[in-house]
């Protein structure tokens, strides 16, 4: 197809969808009328409007190498385990997925809604503007969030776990419910509202809960839901206080070795399986949610298999 009169020019890991979009409004057309007119020069492409079925055509459009698309910047990918680096961390260009697209910054757009694949969050730093989902809003106390962004990117990022592969979204829940539990008042807005109210909060529980001394915590299936809960509240209950040092408490009181649990240094005696264990109100909530506490925060140690189906594809179409 013939390059548009318009062109844009192409951001770090945008999706093909936002190229497509942003080509449609620069050129007065609507999303309808270039779907349909690129249909008739590439037979085979569904009636809904989906750009991402021919990425090398919006490439032609605008004017940029019909394999634009299949470039892969591996340092965009989340970290994974797998058989190509002998199952060490590390970011495989065949292996290791894609962070889910983002919305960017406004103001890093220069104001356009632009949406991309890349190593970031919910926060810009540099403009102190909470983005996720296209939102442009300014943040009470920005170097929370700043740091809170910096582990997402560094330290999760490294562990495999991005904004939407589940940790933070359940950490995000059990800080706010914790919230309505010491505060005694409903949480306002939805999920969206609390990842933006929670985010420091969250991220820095995540990191917590996902630690190598942790996660053999977690890991540790003889010592039932009793302890995990436990742990888990002490673990919320620190992060909400924003105490750094009480954090690091809960590291050391939380030890277990097969089916026994000892309590900090003052406990003389293991608390061996099937003994009581006091637990506050918030530990008496997620008791039954154990289960999926373990999961979800051992998700990201699993190894990463190839998929059969995904292995010749590329990375932008998936």
């Amino acid at each position: 197809m013939r390059v548009l009169p318009a062109t844009v020019s192409p951001f770090p890991g945008e999706t093909v969808r936002s190229l497509y979009n942003r080509l449609v409004e620069r050129n007065s057309l609507t999303a309808g009328e270039l779907w349909t007119a690129i249909r008739k020069s590439k037979q085979g492409l569904p009636l809904r409007t989906t750009p991402e079925a021919a990425p090398d055509v919006v490439a032609q459009l605008d004017d940029l190498p019909a394999n634009w698309f299949d470039r892969d910047d591996t340092t965009h990918r989340l970290f994974s385990r797998c058989i190509h680096n002998n199952w060490a961390r590390a970011q495989c260009p065949r292996c290791s997925p894609l962070p889910k697209p983002v919305t960017m910054c406004r103001r890093c757009s220069s104001g356009m809604n632009v949406e991309v694949q890349s190593r970031a969050g919910a926060f810009c730093a540099r403009h102190k503007r909470w983005h996720r989902d296209g939102r442009d809003e300014a943040i009470r106390i920005p170097v929370v969030y700043a740091r809170a962004e910096r582990c997402l990117t560094g330290t999760l990022w490294a562990r495999g776990i991005g904004l939407d592969t589940g940790e933070i979204e359940l950490a995000g829940e059990i800080i706010s419910t914790y919230r309505e539990l010491v505060d005694d008042a409903l949480s306002i807005g939805g999920a969206e509202q609390h990842m933006r109210d929670f985010y420091p909060e969250a991220v820095e529980l995540t990191a917590f809960l996902t630690a190598p001394s942790m996660q053999a915590f977690l890991r540790n299936r003889q010592i039932g839901h009793l302890p995990v809960a436990a742990m888990v509240e002490a673990a919320a209950t620190a992060v909400a206080s924003r105490s750094r040092n009480q954090l690091g408490s809960v590291n050391e009181m939380f030890q277990a070795s097969g089916r026994e649990l000892r309590l900090g240094d003052s406990a003389t005696k293991p608390l061996r399986h099937g003994r009581s264990l006091e637990m506050g109100a918030l530990g008496v909530l997620i008791r039954d949610n154990v289960p999926r506490i373990r999961a979800v925060f051992l998700r990201h140690d699993d190894a990463r298999r190839l998929l059969p189906t995904l292995r010749d594809q590329p990375s932008r179409h998936r």
